[in-house]
């Protein structure tokens, strides 16, 4: 199973999954051999158990009331002596991962991943009007990645080695 692919906000990629797992015959965590001819009835009770197997795995969001807020005023305070204009995401909080970004200036988006593998943990997208050749754009890139520190420490100690 492909847990990336059925994710995906495509409406064209999920049914042609759900189409396939009830060829094969897959039901929520076992597979069955499926009938040959399969009726309408049939399909419907297969997409049915496989839907409510996914909503099963989905974990919820275990941020509070406050982090939000005070994630960005941490984050604001770091360019409290640079002219910046923010739009933040909403945080995620999971059991094995915290998501959280936003975009500077209209032209620098980031995402900072806290996970235990700690593969990638800043993301960086550079919008249209964004200037390599701006110093401004330089420092604002050189914060965003020495703010991770200050945000993996937080998040790594306080959410992720709890749950172990």
């Amino acid at each position: 199973m492909d847990k990336k692919n059925i994710n995906s906000k495509s409406s064209p990629i999920q049914m042609r999954i759900l189409m396939k797992r009830m060829r094969e015959g897959y039901v929520g965590e076992t597979v069955v051999p499926p009938k040959k001819n399969l009726n309408m009835r049939d399909m419907l009770k297969i997409t049915r158990r496989i839907n409510e197997g996914q909503e099963e795995q989905q974990q919820p969001n275990k941020k509070t009331a406050f982090d939000q807020t005070t994630e960005e005023e941490k984050f604001r305070d770091f360019f409290r002596d640079l002219p910046v204009n923010i739009k933040f995401i909403d945080l995620q909080v999971y059991d094995n991962m915290i998501f959280w970004g936003g975009t500077v200036n209209g032209v620098i988006q980031f995402v900072y991943r806290v996970t235990p593998d700690e593969k990638q943990p800043v993301e960086f997208n550079y919008l249209e009007d964004f200037s390599p050749d701006n110093p401004q754009n330089d420092e604002i890139v050189g914060r965003i990645e020495s703010y991770y520190d200050t945000f993996f420490k937080y998040w790594r100690n306080n959410m992720l080695d709890n749950n172990k």
